[in-house]
C-alpha cells in the first residue's frame, strides 16, 4: 500500500513548509489502452494514482475528463459499461467484478493494471 500527504503549504522566509493533514491510501493504476481506445487516447499506456476505494466508474470518470466525452461514449451504455467494451481489473473481466462498481484494488497490492478494449474496429 502507498500512502499520499494531501499537503497544505505556506512559505516562511521564502521557503515552502509543508503541513501533513491527513494521509490517504492510494494505489497506481496503470491502464493499458488497446485498439479504438488507444487511437482515441493517443497513447498505448498511462499511469495514475488513485485513492484506493476508486471503482471502475470513478476512474472512467477521470479518463473522460482527461479525453474528452467521446472516451465515455465509446466505452458507457445508459450509464453502464457498454457491452462492447471489455476492460480487465488485473486480469479478470470487470462485468463479473461489478461492472462500474467494481474496485480497482482489494487493498493488497499498490498496483493495478486495467486494459481497456474499446469496441471492435470494423472496416476493409
Amino acid at each position: 500500500m502507498v500512502y499520499n500527504c494531501l499537503d497544505r503549504y505556506r512559505f516562511v522566509l521564502g521557503l515552502r513548509v509543508v503541513v501533513c493533514f491527513t494521509l490517504l491510501p492510494v494505489v497506481e493504476v496503470k491502464i493499458t489502452f488497446v485498439g479504438l481506445i488507444q487511437r482515441l487516447v493517443g497513447r498505448r499506456e498511462e499511469a495514475v494514482v488513485v485513492p484506493e476505494e476508486t471503482t471502475l466508474g470513478g476512474l472512467i470518470e477521470k479518463l473522460v475528463a482527461r479525453y474528452g466525452q467521446e472516451l465515455g461514449e465509446r466505452l458507457l451504455e445508459n450509464g453502464e459499461l457498454a457491452a462492447h467494451a471489455s476492460v480487465l481489473i488485473n486480469g479478470r473481466n470487470a462485468m463479473t467484478e461489478g461492472g462500474l462498481q467494481a474496485k480497482l484494488s482489494d487493498g493488497s497490492q499498490s498496483q493495478v493494471e486495467i486494459v481497456v478494449l474499446g469496441p471492435p474496429l470494423m472496416g476493409g
